[in-house]
């Protein structure tokens, strides 16, 4: 699994490699023309794109927290900006936009929540984060279904195809929350897998602690979905987290001195490139993503404008994300494992 986790990483660094120079070389943007775009650019709109980053951390963090703290486990801020974190580094470096879910669990058991309460709650909030982005990608299609027409055939069909997948991924997050048969049939077929292959001491743990483990699971889902108003928080936190990563666009747009009088056109072009950019598995939608704001942003300004706009605010908003991520996640393990060294001696 280490493995797999380091290839990844390299591969999703290529990846990236190989789209920065395909959109420097198609916009025609050198370097030093994006350095003087950069040191032209006003300082209080790149500010608030780096508050608008940081709030796409901070914003699911206090969304996870809210959860966990109704089931009982009372989280500080930066333990849960460093779940956060955890879930969009690695949601970045894997073909997955849930692969960041085991590397915020981990990080939750580590600081004394069962198994089953983590599980729970990581299931609400990827319900209510789905929710988030169906609801901005309704609110554009009604507001301004002029845009997407604008984009071409491909776009269309990777907007489409997003919406297709992120409604069937919250029916699925849905049934495993309220049916609890289909995680007992999983737990079944895993036992009987691990018996296959001659595992017998795992399978027979897989075994003695399923049905508690089910119980308890069931007991935090229903003590969460009882509590109407706790859903409803969990929905607006994660709203903010989506508007906060698409703000990091109209605020670099502003400092770039863009014209604002298109800004909402730009608004709904940055939402169906955020339904757009979950149609495929790859690591941080690259290339799709960045396919669909270059496509969107040539509808509404010049094309060298477009390329620098699509060059500074993924920059910030993807890379810099990431970046900072990879920090946080690096601090919280040294402090976890300071932690439990403590705790030993």
């Amino acid at each position: 699994m280490q493995r797999n986790k380091i290839l990844c990483f390299f591969a999703t660094i290529m990846i990236a490699a190989v789209t920065i120079y395909a959109v420097f070389r198609g916009g025609g943007v050198s370097f030093g023309q994006l350095a003087e775009s950069i040191r032209d650019a006003s300082v209080p709109g790149i500010a608030l794109s780096c508050i608008s980053m940081f709030g796409f951390i901070f914003f699911e963090g206090e969304a996870l927290r809210e959860i966990v703290f109704h089931m009982g486990y009372p989280t500080k801020h930066k333990d849960a900006f460093v779940y956060s974190a955890a879930d969009i580094y690695f949601s970045a470096i894997t073909p997955s936009a849930s692969g960041g879910q085991p590397a915020s669990a981990f990080f939750m058991i580590k600081d004394g929540m069962p198994a089953t309460t983590v599980m729970a709650a990581l299931l609400v909030n990827l319900i209510m984060y789905t929710l988030a982005v169906i609801s901005i990608g309704v609110f554009a299609i009604l507001a301004f279904p002029k845009i997407f027409l604008n984009f071409s055939v491909v776009c269309k069909i990777f907007i489409v195809s997003g919406i297709i997948v992120l409604s069937v991924l919250a029916i699925i997050f849905y049934l495993l929350l309220r049916k609890q048969e289909i995680l007992k049939k999983l737990a079944v077929w895993l036992e009987a897998f691990l018996r296959k292959i001659h595992c017998v001491h795992a399978a027979d743990r897989v075994q003695n602690k399923m049905e508690a483990a089910l119980k308890d699971y069931a007991n935090c889902v229903e003590l969460i979905f009882h509590k109407k108003r706790v859903l409803w928080k969990a929905f607006l936190l994660n709203l903010l987290q989506r508007m906060s990563q698409i703000m990091v666009t109209l605020f670099t747009f502003f400092a770039i001195h863009g014209d604002l009088s298109k800004i909402w056109e730009l608004f709904a072009t940055q939402i169906y490139v955020v339904l757009g950019s979950n149609c495929v598995p790859i690591p941080g939608a690259i290339g799709v993503a960045d396919y669909l704001m270059l496509s969107g942003y040539q509808e509404l300004m010049s094309k060298s404008d477009a390329y620098h706009l699509e060059i500074l605010s993924r920059g910030l908003s993807f890379y810099g994300c990431m970046m900072i991520s990879m920090i946080t996640v690096l601090i919280g393990y040294i402090c976890l494992r300071k932690k439990e060294v403590r705790r030993d001696k």
